[in-house]
């Protein structure tokens, strides 16, 4: 059975790793709950095994502390910042997912 690939930025690796970052926020980007790979691509690709286990749609302008803090970031600002870095064209008003996972061992 082919399990889905999650990909990440190679920033985040030490976070996902560590368990400080649980969830990723994702624009026009379809995930589904159950497992997947958590794909970091750098240099060499890193792979874990993780899992999906919930998914929670809101808005841009909907995102709270607590949101930016299960994302590894230090508060809301940082978490706007980055998803604008990642989607330049994000708006307060856009539909995004907020992905909740866990590495499996």
């Amino acid at each position: 059975m082919n399990v889905p690939s999650l990909y990440f930025h190679p920033d985040y690796l030490d976070a996902v790793r560590t368990g400080r970052k649980t969830t990723t926020v994702r624009f026009r980007d379809p995930v589904e709950v159950g497992p997947v790979s958590l794909v970091f691509e750098a240099d060499e690709e890193v792979a874990l095994p993780g899992v999906v286990t919930r998914l929670t749609e809101t808005t841009v302008g909907r995102l709270s502390e607590a949101d930016a803090v299960a994302d590894g970031f230090r508060d809301l600002a940082e978490l706007h910042g980055r998803l604008r870095y990642h989607y330049p064209d994000i708006e307060p008003t856009d539909h995004i997912t907020v992905v909740h996972f866990r590495q499996v061992t």
